[in-house]
Parts: C-alpha cells; structure tokens; sequence
C-alpha cells in the first residue's frame, strides 16, 4: 500500500473499523514508514484530545436557546400577533383624541372660581364684617 492510501484508512484503523486484511497492511506499513506513524499519531491525538474537550455551544447559541425556552415555558411573552400592534396604536391614537378634544374644550370654557370663592365685592365685604 502506497502512504497516501494509509493517511486514508488512518482514522478507521484508530476507531478499529476497517476489515483484517486491510488493517494488517496498515499495521505493517506504519512500522516500516516513519511519515505515516507521525501522521496516524497526530490524528490519535487529534481524536483523543477532541473527545476529551467538553463541546459547549457559543454564548450566542446559548442566549438564543434559554430565550426559546423561556417563550416556550411562558416565563416571557411571545411577539405580539398580528392584531394587537394595530389594536395597541388606534387605542393610543384614541387616548391622544380624546385628550385633546379635553384640553380644547376646558380652553374654551368660561373660567369660573372655585367652589366656595365668589367673585362681587359685596360678598368680599360681607364676609370680611
């Protein structure tokens, strides 16, 4: 078998699943050839070191999976649907109407003294005797 053949069947001759016949011509060639030990102690060493480190998802992936859970277990609101983002501005173009037909209306209005002042001097006399 050729070295560039072996570099192929390197990682199923460390996992052990390539036939007999094969892995024994894998195993012959590694002790004759020096480059193709190096390379299938390197990939052993790249498998082992990569099975040994914990995967953990970015802090991205992270963030996005607790706020799907969250939406999903009701802890947070949802989008809105389709109908309560118009709902919620013709309620406030609403509010904003009926305020200002308020302040228009009290504008106009004849000012009047609070209740319990009169406006006549006599009055002012009177209560001052």
């Amino acid at each position: 078998m050729s070295c560039e053949t072996i570099r192929n069947e390197l990682v199923g001759f460390h996992f052990g699943i390539i036939d007999d016949g094969p892995r024994g011509e894998v195993e012959r060639h590694l002790v004759t050839c020096a480059a193709c030990l190096g390379e299938y102690l390197s990939v052993k060493r790249d498998v082992e070191l990569s099975a040994s480190v914990e995967a953990r998802p970015r802090a991205q992936v992270k963030s996005k999976l607790r706020a799907a859970m969250a939406q999903e277990l009701g802890l947070v609101a949802g989008p809105p649907s389709w109908w309560q983002r118009p709902l919620a501005y013709g309620l406030a173009a609403a509010a904003v109407v009926v305020a200002m037909v308020t302040m228009q209306t009290v504008a106009k209005a004849e000012p009047t003294a609070p209740v319990g002042v009169t406006r006549t001097k006599e009055r002012s006399e009177t209560i001052r005797q």
